[in-house]
Parts: C-alpha cells; structure tokens; sequence
C-alpha cells in the first residue's frame, strides 16, 4: 500500500522536532493498479518525494524566470498543488516561478503515469509542462538522458492558428543512430480552452511503445524497440513547472521579458500525479538505495559498508550502470614511476605539465544516494611537491557541484606540507554547498590552476565518512556570533573549530569595526566593481534548531549601515542552492523589522515562525547569511548574533485511522535514544503507552509497525532523548 496515498487519511500536528511519518496499512483510497501517486491533500509539498531546479539561467531555453523553492511559488492549497508564475524582479529575472521533481526520491521504468492538472492561461508568453527526465541526467548530457515530455501548452504554433490554448503537444527527445540529437512529437487540438477546468494528460510506456492521451484519447505513439532507443529503457523522474518565454527561436515565440503579455500571477493547479502499473513496471525510491557506514571511493584497506567499482567508462551501456569511472580531464597522465601507496598496493598517481591546468574525477552515471552522509566528511591522502593551487570538489545531479580550495601548506583549512610525502585530510561534507547527496555522481573531484613547473601528484585511500551527530541547542540561547554570556548559555558557535564566517568568492573585505557588544563586530564592505556580495556563517556540521520552532523562538542581531544598497538577510537549511532557504529583503524606504538607515545599530528580532515552511530547523547548514545582487555596498555591520527562547526538546504527534495496523518512521540522529508510544487521547501528557524498548538512532530513518487491528484510532509520538 502507498505511503503516499495513505496521508490523505492522517492528520498531523505541527512538527516540533522529528520528522515522523505513518503509514496505514490495508486499506485502499484509489483504484486498483495505482502503484505510486502523490494526491496533494496535505498541509505541505512532501520533501521526500518533490525537490526543485533553482536557477535564472533559462536551463538552455533562455528562459525568463527565476526558478525558486519558495513557498510564493508552490504550494498545496485545497488538495491541490500549485505553481504559481509572478512578475517580479528576482535576483536579476523579469518572473518567478518554479520548477519540482523527484529525481533521487522516485522514478519508475515502464507503467502509465497521469495527471489530472487544470493549466493557466498561456496567452502570450507562458509554458507550463508535465514531463520525464532519464534518472542518469545531468551525469549523462541531454539528450543522451531521454526526455518525455508528457504535455506542453503555449506554443508559438498554437499562437499563430488562434488555438493557444487548445493545441498542445507531446515529444520524445534523444540521440539517434549515429549520436545526433532526434525527436518525435506528437500535436493534438483539444475541443476546449485546457485553462478553464482539469484535464488527464497521460503518458503510457512500455518496454514497446510510448503513447500519449488527453481525457484518455491517444494521439501520438513511438516504437521504441529500436537498439539506439536506450534511453528510454531506464528509470524516468516526473518533473512540473512553469516556464516563461525563451531565446529566438524557441517553444513560445515570446522572445524577451516586456513581450509576455500573459496575465500574473499565473497558476497551473495539480489535483493528483499518479502511476498505474504493468507487466514490466519497475518503481525506484531514493530510500531504498541510501548507503550507510563508511563508503569507498579508492580505498583497500579502510574497513567499509560499500565501494565502488571501476570501469573504463567506454563499455556498452556504461551510461545506463551503477559502476563508475575514474575520467582524466586534463594535463594528468599516469605517473612514469609509481610511489609507495599509503595503504594497501596501489594508488592513483599521475604526472602534470608545466603551464595548464589538470583536473580529474570519479563519475557515477547512475548516482549514489549519500543523504546519510551530508554531516559526515570526505577523506584523502595526498602528496605533492607542487604548490599549484588545489581544490577538491564533489558533484549531484540536482544542486550542482561544489569546490573547496586545498591550501599551499599546512597551516590553511585543509591545507597540507608540500613536501612530497603523504598527508590524511579529513573535509567537512556539508562544507559541500549546491550539493543533493541523494544524487551524487561526482563522489570525488580534484582539479588545480596551471602549475609553474612539472610536477607529480598521488591520491590514495579516498572514502566517505557517515554523518555524525548534529548539535541540538536546547533551554536557553544559542550564540552565533556574540559575547555577551546570556546569549549563548545553551551553547556556543565557535569559530574556526565548528565552523567559520565564509566571504563568498572575496566580494567584501573587512573595514572598521565599532561593536555593539563586546570588543568584535562583523564589519564589512564592498569593492566599487562589485556587482553582487556575499557572506554567511557555515558550520561543518549542521545544526539542529527545532528547540527553537515555538512562539517565542526568535532569531536576534544588531544592525547598522547608512548604505541605500539593497541587500537580504537569510538562513539555510539543507546543502542545495534556494531549497531550504529564507531571505529577508532590505530595502531603502521598506527595511522590514524596524530596521533603520541611519549609520547607528539597531537590535533586529525575527520570529523563527517567520522562517518557515521554507527552512528546515533540524537541518541548517547556514546559521546566518548576507547577500547583495544590485551593487557595492560602502558599509555594513552586525553583531550579538543569536537565537533565543529555545524550549526544550518536544515530540510530534500523529492521529491516524487505522485498519489493519499502523507503520511509524522518522529520521533518527546517531547517539540518540527513541521511544515510541501511543495514547488514546493527547488532551493531557498522561496515559501514553510504549510500543518499544528505547532505539537507538544511527542517522538513518528507523521505523516500527505496530499491529493494532481495527482499533479505532490512535495518537502516536516519537521521545527523543539526547
């Protein structure tokens, strides 16, 4: 039975600290056949299963939109979810909108997958769409991947006949026999405007055919039996958004921001995705494949859970495996003469040129699913003589990829002796920003700058450290940057031992400090040329704030500037760019919180309600952030940063009609003790039953069933004991 369909029976209070999730067991909500849906009836887009693209570069179509994670652009609203299109100026772009999937949370290789979505109104300008990646993408470029694009709406040939908002299309995208891009596409015209109620927009696939409906009409079909076809015989990702515009040429025929004439805010409402099965149907889920305990990368001797294993990378079908494949970039060659491993009888050495740059990397096609791993670190051996600059660098599918600097010697943040033997580096992984570890296919990337002269370069004993413990300040204050001993009785972020204050790519500098506490401020200020600026405080290892999600939870800090530049205050959760992230917008003339402009400090107070949904408190991977896109800044300062009202620890509780029993699962912290119980009524904190001894968590998702029968109902909930 669907984890997914069952919600649509629960009712969940808010969350204080556990993510818990009930599944109910024997009981049917949808026909027969549904395999897999997401019915949008809850409170909140589920997070295990939606993701989100967040980028303004127009994803190779010169779109116009920012496409964001906010909650201003996707949301559930009367069993519904939407996609909500804004004009507005967003970091740089015209619109916003956005732009979900579920790759690294699910996909499916043959089946018949529909929904049933009522589309806005495209006139001119708007592109919503319904469709499939390969599961292999971005690893494997498009369109080697596959694309399936169940439903497109707002062309330019629908423009150019008066049928806009009739005409769509279906298209199959790929490579052909000899490598070149190919594609099938299929046009239909409906006998209504698609904007003015809800319509099934349906993809049928089997390991024969692809065949698209609307209403459960066909109108287009491919044989896809042909060898070249592969890309279609791999899991696919269903992904919804609202595209804006595009380059000469492109889908709309709307070629610049001022000629959408499409009215705002424009939605496209989801009532229901859901996936029939067949005889072939295979269902893939993100939880299924996480790996857990020390994972290998190139290591023999280090004991792990997992490893990989190499192929060149050339064979058949490597694109559509789970081996991986160490690629040569540039100016790196296999050394002439090997050294001493570290450990065990081998290791990857490699001579380099003089005057160009090298770089190297581990590819995966099919990702590794590292979620568990997020808190944990990346270890190396390594040894040079060479004192080019270094960095180190891993890759997702969703996110991007991420590099830290590897320092000229040893007294630099994961620096080391260029002295020609070996060194262990130990890197913080969520140090790893823009990076999905449900989706990692870079598990190692190492790259440098144009060395002065030849040189020689070893790696060995390369793996990866599982998550360990996230801090939980509880009871009190937690102190992010402050000296006054009030405000950090509950604990402490200590700089340059959990973390430190990170100027993103040297876009500000420090100038003159006058500190509203204490002897130290963060004092900053941009170069004239600057175009953007940024800089946040970033632990190695995120932090568990959910003691803080209560009304008096709050986030303070002194503030001062006389500057009129536009600039956002934030917070993040999670390691991908915009997803879990908050910013607050200061604006000359709008400063929100009472925030003034007048050179002197003022004391800024931000409810943590205010965070939300869109920041994730057990995760937060940066604690406080600054950030500027519309010019320099002269000048800026905080201080006495800190949350404060911190309650102590607290649990979900979960009501759920039950029929033949009940399934109860959250994420767990390693360390960390859990005890399941149930109560037949949770109007006082008495009566709670134990279903379990205490669990003891290892940073993974613990679950336990309990088999109650026809029991009417029961409340459930998770104690934590740290």
């Amino acid at each position: 039975m669907n984890n997914q369909i069952n919600r649509s029976r629960i009712m969940t209070f808010r969350a204080i600290v556990l993510g818990l999730s009930v599944s109910v067991l024997g009981c049917g909500l949808v026909s027969a056949g549904v395999v897999w849906s997401d019915e949008f009836n809850g409170h909140a887009i589920d997070s295990g299963t939606w993701t989100y693209d967040v980028s303004g570069g127009g994803f190779g179509n010169g779109q116009f939109e920012y496409d964001t994670a906010r909650h201003e652009n996707s949301y559930l609203t009367n069993g519904n979810l939407v996609i909500e299109a804004r004009r507005e100026n967003y970091l740089g772009n015209a619109f916003t909108s956005a732009r979900m999937l579920t790759q690294g949370r699910f996909a499916f290789k043959y089946g018949t997958l529909e929904a049933r979505i009522k589309m806005p109104n495209t006139a001119n300008g708007l592109w919503p769409a319904f469709w499939m990646l390969g599961n292999n993408f971005p690893a494997i470029a498009w369109p080697g991947c596959g694309e399936v694009d169940i439903v497109e709406l707002g062309a330019k040939a629908g423009i150019d006949q008066g049928l806009q908002q009739e005409m769509i299309d279906s298209a199959l995208h790929f490579s052909d026999a000899t490598g070149k891009y190919a594609n099938y596409v299929a046009w239909t015209n409906a006998p209504v405007d698609l904007s003015l109620d809800y319509h099934l927009y349906k993809v049928s696939w089997t390991p024969t055919n692809i065949t698209f409906y609307l209403d459960d009409v066909p109108y287009g079909s491919l044989d896809i039996t042909a060898d070249y076809l592969s890309e279609f015989h791999q899991p696919m990702f269903p992904i919804l958004n609202i595209a804006i515009g595009g380059y000469n040429p492109s889908y709309t025929g709307v070629y610049s921001p001022d000629a959408v004439t499409a009215a705002f805010p424009a939605r496209m409402y989801v009532d229901y995705i859901r996936l029939y099965d067949n005889p072939y149907t295979q269902l893939y889920f993100g939880t299924n494949i996480m790996e857990t305990g020390n994972f290998g990368v190139f290591t023999e001797t280090t004991p792990v859970n997992d490893s990989l294993s190499y192929l060149t990378g050339t064979e058949p079908g490597f694109e559509y495996g789970t081996n991986a494949a160490l690629y040569i970039w540039n100016n790196m060659t296999p050394a002439a003469t090997m050294p001493v491993p570290s450990e065990g009888s081998q290791c990857w050495s490699f001579d380099i040129a003089g005057g160009a740059w090298f770089g190297m990397g581990v590819l995966v096609p099919n990702f590794r699913n590292m979620v568990n791993y997020s808190d944990g670190f990346l270890h190396l051996d390594i040894k040079t003589t060479g004192t080019a600059s270094m960095k180190v660098g891993v890759k997702s599918s969703r996110g991007g990829e991420f590099w830290l600097p590897l320092g000229v010697d040893a007294t630099s943040e994961f620096g080391f002796a260029r002295d020609g033997q070996w060194h262990s580096l130990k890197i913080p992984l969520n140090r790893f920003a823009n990076t999905d570890f449900r989706t990692i296919h870079q598990l190692f990337m190492i790259a440098g700058d144009p060395p002065a002269s030849a040189l020689n370069m070893s790696i060995d004993n390369v793996w990866w450290e599982p998550s360990v413990a996230r801090p939980a300040p509880a009871g009190g204050n937690f102190g992010v940057f402050t000296e006054t001993a009030a405000h950090q009785n509950a604990a402490v972020f200590v700089l340059g031992v959990q973390g430190n204050f990170f100027i993103w790519e040297n876009t500000l500098v420090a100038a003159a400090q006058s500190p509203y506490e204490g002897s130290q401020s963060i004092s900053l200020q941009s170069a004239p040329s600057q175009t953007w600026f940024g800089a946040a405080f970033t632990p190695n290892v995120k932090y568990n704030l959910t003691a803080f999600n209560n009304p008096n939870g709050k986030l303070r800090f002194a503030l001062k500037t006389s500057s009129s530049t536009t600039f956002m205050l934030g917070m993040k959760s999670g390691n991908i760019d915009g997803v879990g992230q908050k910013w607050f917008t200061f604006q000359a003339g709008s400063d929100p919180y009472g925030f003034v402009r007048d050179g002197q400090w003022h004391a800024v107070e931000i409810p943590a309600s205010d965070l939300g949904p869109e920041v994730d408190l057990s995760e937060v991977s940066q604690l406080f952030q600054v950030l500027g896109t519309s010019g320099p800044i002269p000048g800026i300062e905080f201080d006495d940063i800190y949350f404060t009202g911190a309650g102590s620890l607290q649990t979900n509780l979960v009501s759920a009609m039950i029929r033949n029993g009940v399934g109860i699962s959250w994420p767990t912290r390693s360390g960390t003790n859990y005890t399941v119980q149930w109560t037949a009524s949770p109007a006082s904190n008495t009566g709670w039953n134990s279903l379990n001894p205490a669990m003891v968590g290892d940073g993974t998702t613990q679950s336990l069933f309990d088999p109650i029968g026809l029991n009417p109902g029961r409340f459930y909930r998770v104690l934590q004991t740290p």
